[in-house]
């Protein structure tokens, strides 16, 4: 983990990999951590990176996805960087497409997953318990496969013990992680959500962009995979089979294919 000062803002962020700048925004309660399959399956043809929201503000109004979008943008300048591709999860797809709306000569692709332009048929708390990362495996008993494919990330494999000790330590180190999520910072970007609607405003993406959605999802976020999908002037769509809401971590290794598939085969428009 690194630390960067932005003017007043502090950004812990995780950087690895040379290449195409491809950068991880997390959902509501999720913390960079999120990301580690995709460090480990891609930063060997990408430079991956991934960051933390601003956590919750006190004064509540101040907290907006225009905060958050020009919070990203200093970000990239801070890191040198012109231009990214854009990978947001739930809550992070909104940030990455207002930045795209926004900035979009620094948004040289899009990647949505599991993203939504707008929930108004849902309650907040309906929000929260679907697309919280306590809902996730990582946070629960979820498996000796998955488990040991985070050891093996972690470059243990001496023997299964050492694997599903290691394992368990990356389960903790991550559910530890998504506890930081004050309730503040929670209800803030839930608020967010509630009252912004960008389906108008889809057709102005015009860079290329990828829509991902696990096929276990939620009804509500397959519906808006679909209408991203159909609403994107330049979309594709891919749904990971026997994967929900965070396809990113229960299909890794899919997903981390369809991603480098995408991104090569648009290479020549980035």
């Amino acid at each position: 983990m690194t630390t960067i000062r932005v003017d007043n803002l502090t950004v812990d962020y995780c950087d690895a990999g040379t290449g195409l700048p491809v950068i991880f925004i997390p959902g509501i309660t999720e913390f960079k951590e999120e990301f580690i399959f995709q460090f480990h399956g891609l930063s060997d043809s990408y430079r991956i990176i991934s960051y933390d929201l601003r956590r919750g503000l006190k004064r509540a109004a101040d907290y907006t996805l225009d905060m958050l979008v020009d919070d990203l943008r200093r970000f990239m300048a801070a890191l040198d960087l012109d231009s990214a591709v854009l990978c947001g999860h739930s809550f992070g797809g909104l940030v990455a497409m207002e930045f795209a709306l926004q900035h979009p000569d620094m948004a040289k692709a899009l990647v949505l997953v599991s993203a939504y332009p707008s929930v108004p048929n849902i309650s907040s708390d309906q929000l929260v318990s679907w697309t919280s990362s306590a809902e996730h495996p990582l946070h629960r008993g979820f498996g000796t496969a998955i488990k040991l494919g985070i050891a093996r990330l972690f470059g243990r494999r001496t023997s299964s013990t050492v694997a599903m000790t290691d394992a368990a330590d990356a389960v903790r180190t991550v559910a530890r992680q998504a506890s930081r999520t004050s309730k503040p910072t929670i209800d803030q970007r839930v608020h967010i959500v509630r009252t912004t609607d960008l389906r108008d405003r889809l057709p102005e993406l015009s860079m290329p962009t990828l829509v991902i959605a696990g096929a276990q999802d939620r009804e509500v976020f397959l519906a808006s995979a679909q209408q991203l999908y159909e609403s994107i002037p330049n979309a594709s769509l891919e749904v990971i089979e026997d994967a929900g809401h965070f396809c990113f971590l229960t299909r890794h290794d899919q997903f981390n294919t369809v991603v480098d598939e995408f991104l090569t085969s648009n290479l020549a428009h980035l």
